[in-house]
């Protein structure tokens, strides 16, 4: 069983909202530091607000490239990715041009995550955003395995703007990862996704959340963990 700390580098905290200022920028990044996620997320102009704010901190500075439609050119993303790192990203998730993947426009989205990959390589972590909810099993198992050829670090359900990712969704993304060093995230989930959830997409395979919710997460699994200890003894 995870202890607390490890548990809460189960999460990616994300700050995406059009509206966002500064202090909440700041304030999210104190929340982070102090329940030490694995990354905070924001839009690419709050760069380096994160990075220096997390500096020093076990806590990643994540970049959401092409947000959250996918629809910018490849040169844009590519541009997008480079200014990314130069201000501190160190982990960066990109939206892959959906209505590419499903023309069957496979050597644009291949060029796009070959690109982010590349870019990122030594650097940060490379993660890609499928939006789940407008593709057919197919073309998960295609952007998939284009993922895992390329050396993709995660593979990520949703942005969370469109439409919720399932069971089925996993699964079926999980297929193609067997073998390969690329693992699944979990995102694009309500804010109030519950700890059983959770726990239960972690034993699907999961190996990161994004979601706001982590700090509540984290101190449900520690009073999780009290009741267990506490079951325990008086048994």
């Amino acid at each position: 069983m995870l202890t607390p700390e490890l548990f809460a580098k189960v999460f990616d905290m994300a700050v995406l909202a059009p509206d966002t200022r500064e202090a909440a920028i700041r304030a999210a990044c104190a929340q982070a530091k102090d329940v030490d996620v694995a990354a905070l997320y924001t839009n690419p102009c709050w760069t380096p607000v994160v990075a220096d704010e997390l500096a020093g901190s076990g806590v990643r500075t994540g970049v959401a490239l092409g947000f959250p439609y996918g629809t910018t050119t490849l040169r844009t993303k590519l541009a997008e990715a480079e200014e990314a790192l130069a201000a501190g990203g160190t982990a960066l998730d990109m939206v892959i041009n959906i209505g590419a993947l499903k023309d069957g426009n496979l050597a644009l989205v291949r060029d796009e995550v070959r690109g982010l990959v590349e870019l990122c390589r030594g650097r940060a972590l490379a993660k890609v955003i499928y939006e789940v909810c407008f593709l057919s099993d197919d073309e998960i198992r295609t952007l998939t395995g284009i993922c895992v050829e390329e050396g993709v670090d995660w593979i990520k359900t949703s942005t969370g703007s469109q439409g919720l990712p399932d069971a089925h969704h996993l699964e079926v993304m999980k297929e193609g990862l067997v073998g390969s060093t690329t693992q699944l995230k979990l995102s694009g989930v309500p804010r109030q996704f519950t700890l059983a959830a959770c726990l239960w997409m972690l034993d699907m395979g999961v190996t990161l959340i994004g979601t706001r919710s982590a700090p509540r997460l984290v101190d449900e699994y520690r009073e999780h963990l009290a009741r267990l200890t506490t079951s325990t003894v008086h048994d």
